[in-house]
């Protein structure tokens, strides 16, 4: 994997961990707890959403960091991805995205 597809993942997982912590920022003006889901924290809640995937690579890396802190997301796929890449259609079916 080159550097700049490593860079565009950690951006991408940057930007989804900003969305998180605006959240607890807004709410008690403070960063929230991690390892706690936002309706466990009482917190307000936001919707994610991903468009025009999936991506063999970057979708995969998504579902990771949102696997990971127990995060869900919308996703808005292309019927010609879909097509490409049914195996990550069904990981996020599986994982509830």
């Amino acid at each position: 994997m080159n550097w700049k597809k490593r860079m565009l993942s950690c951006i991408i997982l940057l930007a989804l961990l900003a969305a998180v912590c605006m959240i607890g920022c807004r709410e008690r003006g403070g960063f929230p707890v991690f390892g706690k889901t936002l309706e466990e924290a009482g917190e307000k809640k936001i919707a994610l959403t991903f468009d025009d995937g999936p991506h063999p690579y970057y979708t995969e890396q998504l579902l990771d960091g949102l696997k990971k802190r127990g995060v869900k997301a919308t996703f808005f796929v292309t019927g010609a991805h879909a097509e490409l890449h049914p195996e990550v259609i069904k990981r996020m079916s599986e994982e509830g995205g």
